[in-house]
């Protein structure tokens, strides 16, 4: 047995009404009793491949080195798409090979993928509606337990990952990017970085456009408007996204995921 890595995320659309992720943890508990259960969400949108991939993305930094992060949206199941273990220097992987992990191989850090397939560390079923209990969490009981990673299977390089979109300059005062993602509250956030924009103080002065919606400047806090009012805000990533205060930007401003932002500054 090699390092011990004692918690283990799990990202899921189950949700909270079924047994699902129960079942999951029940199998990781009974290999591993001292393992450490953190649930990231269990409420991704039922197939949002994309979902789950940005929410992962936007939490996995914050945990320990060498944790474990279980990450199923499996429209798949029980086809021939492969399970797979993904590593960076700092964290582990376990996820359907669909793309859900695309984001985190754009990490600096990120080395390899293997193809899981040493089904002792599996569990028997006769059914193929839940690897998420059946293969992928006792993979990832297992691992934590200290069994080395070349143990599970081997390297892959075809492993899947779709494009993850990047801003463009059209000029020196001008940013294109996108809606990547809109969270429970109709939050629109987009792919345009503080960074993107130079500094704190050149986004205070910009002019932010999506859809027929135009905000002039960043504000400070989401409060800092009048109610019902459109804004921009950097969110605790970093990232412009759009708001009604007090409100959904989502339902208000008919904005949705893939849609064109335009951030001019002045």
């Amino acid at each position: 047995m090699g390092l011990q890595k004692n918690i283990i995320t799990l990202t899921t659309d189950f949700g909270s009404r079924d047994y699902f992720s129960g079942g999951m943890k029940g199998v990781i508990l009974g290999i591993n009793p001292d393992a450490k259960l953190v649930d990231i969400s269990h409420e991704i949108a039922s197939h949002d491949i994309w979902g789950a991939a940005y929410i992962i993305d936007a939490a996995y930094r914050y945990f320990p080195q060498f944790t474990i992060h279980v990450v199923v949206v499996d429209p798949g199941v029980g086809s021939t798409r492969r399970p797979i273990l993904a590593m960076t220097d700092k964290h582990y992987f376990i996820a359907p090979d669909n793309g859900v992990l695309s984001f985190i191989y754009n990490d600096p850090g990120f080395s390899r993928v293997l193809h899981l397939t040493a089904g002792h560390y599996f569990l028997p079923t006769t059914g193929s509606t839940f690897d998420a209990r059946d293969i992928f969490a006792p993979a990832a009981a297992w691992l934590s337990r200290g069994v080395p990673v070349d143990k599970f299977g081997d390297e892959i390089t075809d492993f899947v990952r779709f494009n993850i979109p990047v801003p463009s300059r059209g000029s020196d005062k001008e940013i294109s990017g996108e809606v990547v993602y809109i969270d429970k509250f109709g939050n629109c956030i987009t792919n345009i970085s503080i960074s993107d924009m130079g500094d704190i103080n050149s986004a205070r002065d910009a002019r932010i456009s999506a859809g027929g919606t135009v905000v002039e400047g960043v504000s400070a806090f989401y409060a800092s408007g009048e109610k019902g009012n459109p804004g921009a805000v950097v969110n605790g990533n970093g990232f412009i996204e759009i708001f009604i205060n007090q409100g959904d930007a989502r339902k208000t401003l008919g904005l949705k995921r893939g849609e064109k932002v335009r951030v001019v500054l002045k």
